[in-house]
Parts: C-alpha cells; sequence; structure tokens
C-alpha cells in the first residue's frame, strides 16, 4: 500500500462511518479515525473526542478536536485534527500549522478562565473546559498534536513555558501515521546500520558456551545513538507480540530525565539497560570473545521500552546525551522454531519485577489464535458475502489488505472485511469485561484491561473460543458499538467511554435476559426494547458516575475504582457480597 491508498482508505472510511451513524458530521469521521490510530498504537492512551471549534473570529478562534489526561504525571495531551476536504493528497502551509497550535492553546487559556460556564452541558468539550478550569493547578505539562490527513512538513513549535506550565508541540500528518501504521505489519526485517547510519559501533562480549538455539552478547550502547535509532524507527523496534505491554510512552520517565540532566555519567550504574533479539549481525572480531558490531538484522527491544522511549524525548528535548550509556544484551535466535515462545520468555523474565506474565504477550496464545481462525471462516447471516476480522496481532487487518495483489482483489477485501467490522483484541477484550460486569476495570484504559482480560483466560475462567462464543463475542462487539452510538446522541457530555461501559454492565446484571446474543448475531443489530433499556440505563449510570461519594472526586478516577460499580449496584437495590479490587492495578 502508498500513501495516497492510505489517504483514499482513510476518506472512504470516514464516510461509511459518517454514513452508518457513528458520526455526526465526516469531520468527525476523520477526527476519530485518526486520533483511534494514535491511540491503538499507543502514542496516546485513553483518548477521549471531545469535538469544539469557534472560528467567527481570527482572535477569538479556539479549536480542539480531543483530550487525554494523565493525573499520575500531571500531563494534559489536547489534540487538533485538520481535515483537508481533498481527494488527493495536499500539503499544509506553515501558517495554517501554526494556526492550529494557536486555536488549541487559545482553549487551553480560556478554559482556564472558567469558558465551561458559558458553554451548554451537553457541549462535547464542556466537561474538558470545566476540568481544565478545575484542576489547572495540578496540570504540570499540556502537549498539543496537530494531527492531519495532510502532509505536514514543518518543525512543531519549540516547547515553552507559560505560567508554570510546560508546552510542547507535536505533529502527526498522514505521512507520520501511515509510517507508524504501516510498520505495524511490515513483514519487512528491520535493519539497523549502525557504522553507516549513526557512526557508530557497539562493542560486546559473547557468552563463551555455544548453543543450537541461539549466541547471546552483552554490552553498552551508547545513549544518543539508541535515541536516534528509535526517533527514527519507532514502535518498530517494539516486537508487536509484546509492545503493547513495554508501554513506551512519549512522556519522558521523570527519573530518567533527572540522571540524564543532572548526573548523565551515572546513567550505566543505575539503569538496568535493554533486552533485545535479533536474527543476526554484522560484526567485527576483536579478541577474547569480543566483537564490534556495526550491523543488527531483524533488531528488536522486548525489554527496556520505557528506557528507549525516555532517551528519544530527551533527546528531542535537546538533552545532552554525551555521557549516557545503555547497558544491552542481544540474542541471537538461530531458528525460527519456538521464536515467538522465546521471545516471550526473554521479555516475562526481563519484566518479572513488574508482575508481568505469559499471558500479557498473547498473540500467540492459542486463545487468540483460534479466535483468528474462527473470524477468517465465520460469514455475517446476510444476503453480502460479509465477516468480522479478528486482529490478533496489531496492523492485521492493513497486512491482508495489501496482500491482495490487483486493485480489483483489494475492492473484494474490503467489501467482504469492512473496516467497520476490524475487531481488534483489546476492543473484544473491553466488550467481553464489560458483559463479565467489570467496567471499573474497563475503565482503567485499554491495555490494563487487556492485561486482567488475558489473565482470566490464561486461568480458565474465560470459555476456550468455538463457534457459537465467536458469534456471542461479536453480538457483543455490536451490543457496545450501539451503546456507543446512544450515550452519543443523549449528549450528557464527557465521560462516554465510562458511561458505555458501566451501562453494558448494568445491562447483563439486571436484564441479562433481555440480551439474546443469538438474536442480535443473526439481526447484526440490537432490537428496539434493548435500544430504549440502554438509554434508561445510561441516563442512571451518568447521574452515577458524576455524583461520586466525595464531592469534587475525578471523575475518571472514580470511575476506575470498584467501590464505583458496588455503589451503582447498591444504588439499584442489589446487594453487594464483597469487594475484588486490588488497588495496586488502579492506574
Amino acid at each position: 500500500m502508498i500513501l495516497d491508498d492510505f489517504h483514499a482508505m482513510i476518506s472512504e472510511d470516514a464516510r461509511e462511518e459518517h454514513e452508518n451513524g457513528r458520526y455526526r458530521t465526516r469531520e468527525e469521521a476523520i477526527e476519530g479515525i485518526l486520533c483511534g490510530y494514535l491511540e491503538e498504537e499507543q502514542v496516546i492512551t485513553d483518548l477521549q473526542l471531545s469535538p469544539y471549534q469557534k472560528t467567527n473570529s481570527g482572535r477569538q478562534a479556539m479549536k480542539v478536536s480531543a483530550h487525554a489526561f494523565d493525573e499520575k504525571n500531571a500531563t494534559l495531551s489536547l489534540l487538533v485534527v485538520k481535515w483537508e476536504r481533498n481527494n488527493k493528497l495536499v500539503k499544509m502551509s506553515r501558517n495554517d500549522a501554526n494556526r492550529m497550535f494557536k486555536m488549541v492553546r487559545r482553549f487551553y487559556r480560556n478554559a482556564k478562565i472558567g469558558m465551561y460556564k458559558e458553554m451548554e452541558e451537553t457541549d462535547t468539550a464542556y466537561t474538558l473546559a470545566q476540568m481544565i478550569y478545575e484542576r489547572q493547578a495540578f496540570i504540570s505539562t499540556v502537549r498539543i498534536y496537530l494531527v492531519s490527513n495532510a502532509i505536514i512538513d514543518i518543525e512543531p513549535p519549540p516547547d515553552g513555558e507559560e505560567e508554570d506550565t510546560l508546552f510542547s508541540y507535536d505533529v502527526w500528518d498522514i505521512d507520520r501515521i501511515f509510517r507508524l501504521v504501516g510498520q505495524a505489519g511490515s513483514t519487512a526485517e528491520t535493519v539497523i546500520h549502525l557504522r553507516d547510519q549513526y557512526d557508530s559501533s557497539i562493542c560486546m562480549m559473547k557468552m563463551q558456551a555455544e548453543h543450537q538455539k541461539y549466541d547471546c552478547y552483552v554490552g553498552m550502547m551508547p545513549g544518543a545513538v539508541l535515541a536516534r535509532i528509535y526517533d527514527e524507527y519507532g514502535q518498530q523496534l517494539i516486537e508487536r507480540n509484546v509492545r503493547s505491554f513495554l508501554q513506551a510512552k512519549n512522556a519522558i520517565n521523570k527519573g530518567i530525565r533527572d540522571t540524564v540532566r543532572d548526573e548523565p555519567e551515572m546513567f550505566m550504574a543505575y539503569n538496568n539497560g535493554i533486552s533485545t533479539v535479533a536474527t543476526w549481525i554484522e560484526a567485527d572480531e576483536l579478541n577474547h570473545g569480543v566483537v564490534s558490531v556495526h550491523s543488527l538484522h531483524g533488531w528488536q527491544i522486548v525489554n527496556g521500552g520505557q528506557t528507549t522511549a525516555s532517551l528519544a524525548n530527551a533527546y528531542k528535548n535537546n538533552l545532552d546525551l554525551s555521557q549516557v550509556f545503555v547497558p544491552i544484551k542481544l540474542t541471537i535466535l538461530k531458528s525460527n522454531q519456538n521464536k515467538d515462545r522465546i521471545i516471550a520468555y526473554i521479555s516475562k523474565y526481563a519484566n518479572s519485577q513488574n508482575k508481568i506474565t505469559m499471558s500479557d504477550f498473547s498473540a500467540n496464545n492459542p486463545w487468540q489464535v483460534e479466535m483468528e481462525k474462527l473470524s477468517r471462516r465465520t460469514w455475517v447471516p446476510s444476503r453480502q458475502r460479509v465477516r468480522w476480522f479478528y486482529e490478533r496481532a496489531r496492523g492485521q487487518y492493513l497486512v491482508e489488505l495489501n496482500r491482495q495483489s490487483t486493485t480489483a482483489r483489494k475492492k473484494i477485501f474490503r467489501s467482504e472485511n469492512p473496516k467497520s467490522h476490524v475487531i481488534t483484541k483489546t476492543l473484544a477484550a473491553k466488550c467481553m469485561m464489560c458483559t463479565m460486569q467489570k467496567p471499573h476495570v474497563v475503565s482503567k484504559g485499554s491495555e490494563t484491561n487487556f492485561v486482567k482480560f488475558m489473565e482470566l483466560v490464561d486461568a480458565g475462567k474465560v470459555p476456550f473460543p468455538n463457534e457459537k462464543y465467536y458469534k456471542h463475542m461479536v453480538a457483543n462487539v455490536i451490543l457496545f458499538d450501539k451503546c456507543d452510538r446512544i450515550v452519543k446522541n443523549l449528549q450528557l457530555g464527557d465521560y462516554k467511554a465510562n458511561v458505555v461501559a458501566y451501562t453494558i454492565a448494568l445491562a447483563y446484571r439486571l436484564n441479562e435476559t433481555e440480551i439474546d446474543l443469538d438474536k442480535i448475531w443473526a439481526k447484526q443489530d440490537i432490537d428496539e426494547k434493548l435500544e430504549l433499556l440502554l438509554q434508561d440505563l445510561a441516563r442512571k449510570v451518568w447521574e452515577h458516575i458524576t455524583h461520586p461519594i466525595v464531592e469534587g472526586t475525578n471523575i475518571t478516577q472514580w470511575c476506575k475504582r470498584e467501590e464505583c460499580w458496588n455503589l451503582l449496584l447498591k444504588r439499584q437495590g442489589i446487594i453487594v457480597a464483597s469487594i475484588e479490587e486490588d488497588e495496586d492495578d488502579e492506574a
């Protein structure tokens, strides 16, 4: 797939999403699709769409499309999406890009002085504006992202400080998103030419014992080189089987940042380093088992994503990395046999201090493999030849689309596997955890919820998939999507994701007999009676979550607590037996 095809696919998807009623306008559909890619690829987590635009005056113009608030790191992410209404790729001018950044900053400044008081409570950005006003003292960093289906060939503005708040900027144009998404499913081997590309090499000592399965090397890598490699290749370096759990977030880890800034010479002593794998290397033999590695083929970072991403951000923020060196372990896998299992074990034991289990590394988990097989052979009961496409690994849909050799075959593939029928494994886990009445876990975010779900799979508490289970899972995805639209149409304001999760969980608790999954599968929709039930429960849920026990409690954090779910049940007259929540998992 080339960039023009990707651009055309996004435009077509936006048209379909709008016509299907998922979004009110095509512009909102574009916002949802582009922001969805960034969330799926873990560029930003727990995104909430909050479109707002005021363009009646140049000096008063404001715009924001989505946001995410990381309370732990006191970081507010504000995204603005610029949709270029053109069938062909166009470039955005520097002036237009800077204007978009200014509109977001103006929204933030006006929100700080109480703009929400003049807004309608049903406005999609009302709660965002209110949250900024009420929690401005707790926000230390505002990250502004310009996202577009245009090509933006400019550098973002430099970081700046305003009233003790750090402002940083980033640009995600269609080319960068295409590379981010496209590399996920790329079958091409990542080759890092250290000597030619980075004027560097890595001195490493080889494990003396010979083993038929692998060779192992240990050494140290210049921090600046690692940062530059990650800056260029990004998530492509992360083995997709485990990338979701490395949590290589964009924010600079405070400890790493402080060490790089204040004690760079101590980084080697303080940091545990990175564990990596490769298919083969090019190296010069030195002596006594020491080699100088100058090329890495099929190189993947399986542990140390946070270290790597944090150094990359330190590099982008112009911190001096000349004295920073990173411990590195390199494992060369000599055979493809059991390759994925070995990589998963390397990650598991390297991460043992973080309680990461084998169930985390799930792409090749038998449960996930069987779900994929069922999705490929199970067709929707309709006159059209259509099926749901289950992604057990990131980027599978694009990989399969790219494998179609002609334009005609690509068209057939898309008609049989509409983009609206793609089910990611995190979406499936979210829907199933709602049915298992764990909305507080779902509210902790896609990745945390997915880990919990796979722990239940690993413990045998989730049935091994068969055709009936698969169809019921799809029915629950349809139910989830329909509930999402119902809540959006009710215009309750923000916290839509929380309301949807709690509404479905409450429906299962109070009215499970009204949820006929076989009927939903057969109809590929829910009936009017169930729709009215969801509307009623959604209003009750909204009233509940916006009235926590302690007035002034952050609603998003409140929804992550099992106490919130138990109180909702009590308010419905249901006796709650026990509390299972592990406070350490709340995030």
